[in-house]
């Protein structure tokens, strides 16, 4: 097989490179990414395996919001945490609590609590112009939750040119189900060198018409109808650039109706023991602002600062005198105080030295539902208070190294809380020459314990918690076919140890560091960028590797509960005329989910994992869309783009990714979206 590749290689290659002129891959490969280092490199020699998504990807393809775009990366699907928290797998492992770092603009809006982020409804994409990922870990950089997965979403920046965007959203959903939304994104300069920039949207999202069945409480099922799984959002991203210092702003707000065993609304289950219609709405608000800097100091070395204000408040899901000790989460507010200063050392051949330090202060308020404090005392966890802290120290260093065609990245960054202390070290090594590039990956990321985890009377004390350790080895080996064209493979192991997990004793829930995954897997890439034609396909592949938890393997330990082993994504785009046509289709193959016996026999073990182990095989589906865009249909600067998802099946059901209590779950009904735009 190997032969028959190198044979097909050059003739790829060939027609790949037969039509001029070269466009849009040059470009994207050559332009600076962030990312892997907080230094602008070359995607070929950063030192992560990264994917950069842009704005003309995003128009091309009509992808709507965030989930669109990362469920076309290689490696990426989705699973369900109830149905209003649908969580991220990254490479077989289950990324939700805090394995993947979400980021607007580089400010952090996992929340603080447990870093669970739905990434359903949240994040349209017409707010994003740019999308960079780092699929492994990301610890070293950016500290705690970046342990599988890093994503950065960048805004309308103020120093981009001038100009500005408005779209109308109107959408449809299965048997009439609506949504709507509008964005604007605009940007400034002026005389006196100020630069500003504003990205701010409001949306309503349907999720699903088809029945959900409850396996767990009631065996009932009962209509995702109207309203029961609308998410509301409103988004605003602002930049303000004077005087060599910026400041940035992220607030994401939004509202929805919580389903976790039951539903909302008229169509409730009735549960046992409970009246109808127990379960609400849940609201959240995440925000932050920054200001950094950065200061020359002689000609090659500079001061990097940088001070962060991050807040959440949290919105009820559950009548807190029915669950949890009558903790009164919509009460409960979190903030984060962050000071960073680095200095960086550009060396006088290529390379550069980093080293810096910070601060991190954590606070969280919680009270029960008579305004008692809801949070343990650390010096004596019997004695509850209102309002805990906790600060964290950190330093990082980091060295890059350029010879020739050789590049050399190590570094690591260390934290101490007092609660937990944990390191993360990597190593990168790259290599570029013509049209060949490879990197040779090892990192180690890590998740401390937060102030959630640990004091909330949510959960039972069952003693204080060490760090998750994430590990990841890979090999990524990268041709240019020809001057808008680009094959990537790549190749990798993860491991995750001492696992922050979720317990169950009787009814008493609490946290423990129990348990290890082990991934393997392959994946493999290929774009073409031009300017009149293109597309893209991927191709990704995982399992377990060694022993592995039987809480997040099926009942044979051979696949990942509820992730497809293979998934494939192909898209292409061409432009006639003043249309531009772009169809894309995914495809999952069959998956394990757990079988309703396996579910409802928890109820009667009181145990994490139920008395029956049991899964069952899932189909496999494919998600076929299309979107066409209709260019200056009425005059210069407008769009009209119709966008069709899910066109040939009715739902893509998604699994929760371990035994426990969650049904599948109907969504991705088909789905039609209308946006028109106008450029100013």
């Amino acid at each position: 097989m190997s032969r028959t590749f190198a044979r097909l290689l050059p003739l790829l290659s060939a027609f790949l490179s037969a039509q001029e002129p070269p466009d849009e891959m040059a470009r994207l490969l050559g332009t600076p990414v962030i990312i892997a280092s907080r230094l602008q490199q070359d995607q070929e020699q950063a030192p992560s395996a990264v994917f950069v998504v842009t704005r003309t990807d995003i128009e091309r393809y009509g992808w709507r919001e965030l989930a669109d775009i990362l469920r076309t990366l290689p490696g990426f699907d989705f699973g369900n945490d109830g149905t209003a928290l649908i969580g991220l797998s990254e490479r077989g492992i289950w990324a939700h609590e805090g394995k993947a770092l979400l980021m607007v603009n580089g400010i952090q809006t996992s929340p603080l609590h447990n870093g669970n982020v739905n990434y359903y409804g949240n994040y349209p994409a017409e707010l994003i112009e740019r999308v960079e990922v780092i699929r492994g870990p990301g610890s070293a950089v950016y500290g705690q939750f970046a342990g599988a997965a890093v994503i950065n979403l960048i805004t309308r920046s103020a120093e981009d040119p001038e100009a500005g965007r408005f779209t109308l959203r109107g959408t449809t959903l299965g048997a009439g189900d609506h949504g709507q939304g509008g964005y604007l994104v605009t940007n400034g300069r002026f005389s006196n060198g100020v630069a500003l920039s504003l990205n701010a949207g409001y949306q309503t999202s349907p999720f699903s018409r088809q029945p959900y069945v409850d396996t767990f409480l009631t065996g009932q099922s009962f209509s995702q109808d109207k309203g029961n799984t609308r998410r509301e959002v409103s988004n605003l991203f602002a930049e303000v650039k004077a005087l060599g210092t910026s400041l940035s702003l992220v607030r994401v707000a939004f509202q929805e109706a919580q389903v976790d065993g039951g539903g909302s609304g008229n169509g409730n289950p009735v549960l046992p023991g409970f009246a109808p219609g127990i379960l609400g709405t849940a609201s959240r608000i995440v925000q932050g602002i920054r200001i950094q800097r950065t200061t020359p100091v002689t000609s090659r070395l500079s001061l990097e600062t940088r001070a962060e204000l991050l807040e959440n408040t949290g919105g009820s899901v559950y009548p807190q005198e029915l669950n949890a000790n009558g903790v009164n989460h919509s009460g409960t507010e979190r903030g984060r105080f962050v000071a960073d200063a680095g200095l960086r050392w550009n060396l006088p051949y290529p390379g550069a030295l980093l080293v810096g330090g910070g601060f991190i202060q954590d606070r969280e308020r919680s009270v029960d539902l008579q305004n008692r404090g809801a949070l343990r005392d650390p010096q004596d966890p019997a004695n509850l208070v209102p309002q805990e802290t906790l600060q964290t120290r950190y330093g990082y260093l980091e060295y890059t190294q350029q010879a020739g065609a050789w590049g050399l990245t190590t570094g690591g960054r260390y934290e101490d809380s007092g609660l937990s202390h944990a390191f993360a070290p990597r190593l990168g090594l790259t290599f570029v020459r013509g049209r060949f590039n490879a990197k040779l990956l090892y990192g180690e990321a890590f998740r401390s314990p937060t102030l959630f985890q640990t004091y909330s009377t949510f959960f039972v004390f069952k003693g204080y918690l060490r760090p998750e350790i994430i590990r990841s080895r890979e090999l990524e080996l990268g041709w240019r076919l020809g001057p808008a064209s680009v094959l990537r493979l790549n190749l990798y192991r993860m491991s995750v140890t001492r696992a922050i997990s979720f317990g169950l004793d009787g009814s008493d829930l609490y946290y423990v560091n129990a348990g290890s995954t082990h991934s393997k897997g392959a994946e493999a890439s290929l774009e073409v960028r031009r300017s009149g034609w293109g597309g893209f396909a991927n191709l990704s592949y995982t399992r377990p590797d060694g022993a592995v938890d039987a809480f997040v393997v099926d009942s044979r330990g051979k696949a990942f509960l509820g992730i497809s082993p293979l998934k494939a994504n192909l898209g292409a785009y061409v432009h006639l005329g003043p249309l531009q046509v772009a169809p894309s289709l995914l495809y999952a193959s069959a998956r394990e989910g757990q079988t309703a016996r396996s579910a409802q026999s928890g109820i009667v073990s009181g145990e994490l994992l139920p008395n029956l182990v049991e899964s069952a095989p899932e189909p496999g589906r494919v998600l076929l869309n299309l979107s066409v865009t209709w260019k200056d249909w009425l005059g210069a600067g407008t769009e009209a783009r119709l966008t069709g998802t899910n066109l040939g099946a009715a739902s893509y059901p998604l699994l929760q990714p371990y035994y426990g209590a969650h049904a599948p779950l109907p969504a991705n009904d088909r789905m039609v979206s209308l946006d028109l735009v106008w450029r100013f």
